[in-house]
């Protein structure tokens, strides 16, 4: 194909042997929007055109808006990298070209190896040199073109060979349809065109699809080697692809999604091909499906879950129900250690199985590091009895090609996991895939004597493992020595010291950006949208889903208590009843809590120095919430965040559980200059139904005179704190923001005291700093709102006590527990502190919220879409004829 430009008005065209495809940019809509239309070329007006790109174009990925600006990418690279069978090719792209729909800046414009515009000298010396700037598609273009990105016009390389099928035509029409989603990695940049495919006759879609313009990419890994089994001539090929649904580097995408997805979800097809048969064997492997997460600490990453057994079972249901739906039944080989960093996850896997409905899933745990730990990695192997029965039960997939039939399938599959689901899981699997293809052969009576297949086959897993491990880690896999030769040297254990260097600096320094790359490239950034295709269909169907927006919209009230308390490093205290379930919410359950705490931990230097939250002093607060949250109701913590000193808590009642998706924790250091974590904030995001809510518990800057370090410290979470899919703060329907905000009221310790005495809480709130810096011009919280406060300041008292600092430091009264909001969504309830709790310095307190919440009957919506569709065009129709 070749890439065509015309201007006045600027349209692109896209031109294969026979057909065109033209894309202008709609300016007088939004920014997104394209008109595309698919002509012949004999009706095409080509001598308004020029060519734009030397190179010819091999496939169409799509369309993406960055910064503003609409662009195409084309690939104008590739290599053939496998070749499963004589008609199937699989490409790897090497380049790729974004070509801006609307906006010439970039046209015939070559780039250095750092995505800025190549210059000459006269360039350099002159004064627009400096504000040079890169192209916006520059790391994208990076991504997609480090050769983990594969594609082919051949076959659906989004399937496996089971259920793509051997004898089926190979005419894109024949497998589009059925192509696997989760694998195609331009889904989103796809979203609409794929749109603009269905809404074509049969005739027309057959002619754009033959013709290339829709191309399908994985991500993962494809080879093929010639060998011989025994006298005939043979190819061996490995297929693997990463699903999108949960990418993203190591330390950014762990566990399971709300949705049932996992992170490193890898699906790996090992095919041997002869003309006589054809074998494949599928296996899967992914990361542990409960919730939870590791942070990038450079020594010994702590493992956190992040949610409840409750809450996680339907989730985990949900990811097992999907695999043997498309697979059958699923074998859990699970290799993870004993170790104290990695035994949570297996018990709480377990737990989980153990709680799973069915029997679809069977469980092998397969300590690797203790099995291999006295004599190697040779000791893998011994995994293979415990798993016996499943491989002559699963099977694999087989094709005779002298009687044109399957001769065998695959009725189930191994699911492989350690922490990463890397190193361990692709020797495991190369474990696995060996004996298989060995009872393969025995079943065929084939005696194969030429070891070449099997040095070929633990190539292919070297070679493999590699690439996925660079996709998840950004280095090669560790233990490939004993993959590719069968035994581990001292240069292969050296190179695997290296590589763990390596990672550890690539996931602390390098993966945040990468992960930005990813989530732009499949359109999760919070403010992305994808470019829209121009359609009268598609303009009446969605203005009429507004208009008839009740048909599937519902409204509802939730409550949510708030709760901040600073509890002065102490891990006991008394009851909490008085604080949680207050005499003016008499009656009342909330649905949620969210309660902040600060000072977790005392706030030694060692403390937030090390940033290193105390497990036992959070458990122990998780455990008293609990506890006294459940002796009146019935409450699941969902989610908790810690960072150092602080913690943020949601608890949800148990029924409303299934409204409450997508939860994430973030944090962000504001102390020593971001450094400590003494101070800073963590908070909680998630959706209820369709509304989306923060909460945000901090611990300011300290001191009278500090009102500007406050301030500072509240712009830095405001702005720095993000979440998955770069997500921010201000992203949100609802945001509550509470904690130690440490504002102080500037008057002096005598006339506060008398004021306090007098209950005269109107004079005090005139000299309080915080109120002073949300009213000052660049101050902070703008556009947050707080209740009228009625109650004494809760800061600072003796302990045990309701006695305000008798101290040689006689601390001045202050409200600096305080609980602000913003959000149309939300309607404060009540606002009041606990004085008969007293074992703190500060007094807990508290703010009851009203929610109003959105839900969205999607089946219904759909169902309605489909009906508007069907009258357009029956309306369309009538009006012609």
């Amino acid at each position: 194909m070749r890439v065509l430009v015309k201007q006045n008005p600027r349209t692109l065209a896209l031109q294969s042997e026979t057909h065109t495809l033209l894309f202008r940019h709609l300016a007088r809509d939004a920014a997104s929007r394209c008109a595309v239309e698919f002509v012949a070329n004999e009706a095409f007006a080509s001598q308004k055109f020029r060519l734009l790109l030397e190179a010819p174009a091999h496939g169409f990925l799509g369309l993406i808006n960055v910064e503003n600006d609409v662009f195409l990418l084309v690939i104008t690279g590739k290599s053939n990298a496998a070749r499963p069978l004589p008609r199937e090719t699989v490409h790897k792209i090497h380049g790729v070209e974004f070509v801006s729909v609307n906006n010439p800046k970039w046209d015939y414009v070559a780039l250095d190896a750092t995505g800025y515009p190549l210059i000459t000298q006269q360039d350099y010396e002159s004064t627009e040199y400096a504000e040079r700037t890169p192209h916006p598609c520059y790391e994208l273009r990076k991504l997609l073109c480090n050769g983990s990105f594969l594609y082919s016009t051949d076959f659906d390389l989004t399937s496996v060979l089971q259920h793509r099928g051997v004898d089926v035509a190979h005419t894109a029409l024949s497998w589009f349809d059925g192509c696997q989603t989760e694998f195609m990695w331009n889904s989103f940049m796809m979203e609409d065109m794929v749109k603009f495919r269905n809404a074509m006759e049969p005739e027309q879609r057959l002619v754009l699809e033959a013709n290339g313009f829709l191309t399908t990419v994985i991500r993962g890994f494809a080879e093929t080697f010639q060998t011989y089994l025994k006298e005939l001539r043979c190819s061996v090929t490995m297929i693997s692809k990463q699903s999108w649904k949960r990418a993203g580097t190591r330390f950014n995408a762990r566990g399971i999604d709300d949705e049932g997805y996992v992170a490193n979800f890898v699906e790996t097809e090992f095919i041997l091909y002869t003309d006589k048969v054809l074998y494949a064997f599928t296996e899967i492997r992914g990361s542990v499906p409960i919730f939870w997460e590791q942070d990038t600490t450079l020594i010994t990453p702590k493992v956190t879950i992040t949610r409840s057994v409750e809450a996680t079972q339907p989730v985990f249901d949900r990811h097992f129900a999907r695999l043997t739906e498309k697979y059958g039944p699923v074998h859990i080989i699970n290799l993870l250690s004993t170790r104290l960093s990695e035994i949570g996850l297996t018990k709480r896997y377990a737990e989980h199985l153990k709680a799973h409905k069915g029997s679809d899933l069977a469980l092998c745990e397969f300590d690797f590091h203790q099995e291999t730990a006295k004599n190697g990695y040779s000791q893998a192997s011994r995994i293979l009895p415990l798993v016996q029965n499943s491989l002559f039960e699963n099977g694999y997939f087989s094709y005779d090609f002298n009687s044109g039939r399957v001769a065998s399938q695959q009725a189930g599959i191994f699911r492989t996991n350690c922490l990463d689901c890397l190193d361990r899981t692709n020797l495991i699997q190369q474990v696995l895939s060996t004996a298989c293809l060995n009872m393969f052969l025995q079943d065929h009576r084939i005696k194969n004597t030429d070891a070449d297949l099997f040095t070929k086959h633990g190539t292919l897993w070297a070679d493999h493992g590699d690439q996925i491990s660079q996709i998840y880690t950004g280095t090669n896999a560790l233990k490939s020595s004993f993959t590719r030769n069968g035994k581990m040297s001292f240069a292969g254990a050296l190179s695997d010291m290296t590589k763990s260097v390596s990672r550890m600096y690539i996931n602390n320094f390098v993966d945040k950006g990468t992960q930005v790359t990813i989530d732009t490239l499949l359109g999760r950034n919070a403010d992305q949208m994808p470019v829209q295709i121009y359609d009268p269909t598609a303009d009446f169907v969605a203005s009429k889903l507004v208009q008839e927006e009740g048909k599937f919209t519902t409204y509802d009230k939730a409550t949510v208590f708030t709760g901040t308390y600073n509890v002065n490093g102490l891990a006991t205290a008394d009851d909490l009843t008085e604080w949680l379930f207050p005499d003016e919410n008499a009656g009342l359950l909330p649905d949620m809590y969210v309660l902040g705490l600060q000072e977790i931990i005392p706030l030694t230097a060692g403390n937030f120095i090390s940033g290193t939250p105390s497990a036992s002093n959070a458990s122990y607060w998780e455990a008293l919430v609990g506890e006294t949250l459940n002796n009146q109701g019935k409450y699941t913590l969902l989610r908790t965040e810690t960072m150092v000193s602080m913690s943020i808590l949601l608890y949800v009642q148990a029924n409303k559980l299934a409204h409450v998706t997508q939860v994430e924790g973030a944090s962000k250091k504001t102390g020593l200059g971001g450094m400590g974590g003494n101070k800073g904030g963590c908070a909680i995001r998630f959706t209820y139904g369709e509304t989306t809510f923060c909460f945000v518990n901090c611990h300011l800057a300290a001191g009278v005179t500090a009102v500007d370090e406050r301030s500072n410290d509240y712009s830095n979470i405001w702005l720095g704190l993000r979440f998955n899919r770069n997500r921010q703060i201000a992203d949100h329907d609802a945001v509550v923001w509470l904690g130690d905000l440490n504002y102080r009221i500037g008057l002096e310790n005598s006339e506060v005291r008398q004021r306090v005495a007098q209950a005269d809480w109107s004079a005090l709130i005139s000299h309080d700093q915080l109120k002073r810096d949300m009213n000052a011009r660049g101050g902070a919280f703008k556009g947050f709102l707080e209740r009228q406060i009625s109650f004494p300041p809760t800061y600072k008292y003796d302990r045990g006590t309701s006695v305000y600092d008798t101290s040689e430091k006689q601390r001045v009264p202050s409200w600096t527990d305080r609980i602000l909001s913003r959000g149309k969504v939300l309607h404060q309830m009540n606002y009041n502190c606990v004085m008969e709790v007293k074992f703190s310095d500060h007094k807990p307190v508290y703010g009851t919220f009203g929610c109003q919440v959105r839900f969205v009957d999607h089946s219904v919506r759909q169902a309605m879409m489909q009906q508007l569709y069907t009258q357009f065009k029956l309306t369309e129709s009538s009006s012609l004829s």
